[in-house]
């Protein structure tokens, strides 16, 4: 199980799916089917930890998916998405190959004992506002506050030192992975 983290726009989901398509056989579980949004009181009123807990509840993550995809369990779920605020289809990861944990957070003590690789996609804060704001969504509002919450997350972590390899957001089309 690889944990993919980086900032909001970093790259990371572009760097599970062009990993995805490079081996041989990697499923991919991506924490945005499960980041729950805040109302204006909860980003007003709670720390930054108890905000990170809110957004994503990574205890019972860890728990629910983590831990029995690394005792050979199946795991399946349904995601709300938020444009349309309706449910995808249900979709599941059974214990084989590689696993990518994609998202903000991934490398979130919680989730350590069950992860065997951690990546920091690394990409200039600028590029990840920008890349951020161009996706469809009903408002803008929420990225303030999640981007203080991913900042105090990745300096109070100090995501890049416990992580196992630093890339930056982009993956070169010429890129041969040696898979021996």
């Amino acid at each position: 199980m690889v944990a993919i983290d980086g900032f909001a726009g970093a790259g990371k989901s572009t760097l599970a799916k062009w990993l995805k398509e490079h081996l041989s056989e990697c499923q991919i579980m991506a924490l945005d089917d499960f980041y729950q949004p805040l109302t204006n009181k909860q980003c007003s009123q709670l720390t930054e930890e108890a905000a990170l807990q809110a957004y994503l509840p990574t205890q019972a993550l860890a728990q629910q998916l983590l831990q029995p995809l690394q005792q050979g369990q199946s795991i399946s779920w349904q995601a709300q998405d938020w444009l349309t605020k309706k449910l995808s289809p249900e979709k599941t990861i059974v214990p084989r190959g590689v696993i990518l944990v994609d998202g903000v957070f991934s490398s979130h003590k919680d989730f350590r004992p069950w992860v065997d690789l951690r990546v920091l996609v690394s990409t200039p804060p600028a590029t990840c506002s920008r890349r951020v704001l161009a996706r469809p969504q009903p408002s803008a509002d929420w990225f303030a506050h999640w981007q203080r919450t991913e900042t105090w997350f990745h300096t109070h972590n100090k995501t890049g030192l416990c992580v196992d390899y630093v890339t930056t957001g982009s993956v070169p089309q010429d890129v041969k992975l040696d898979m021996d």
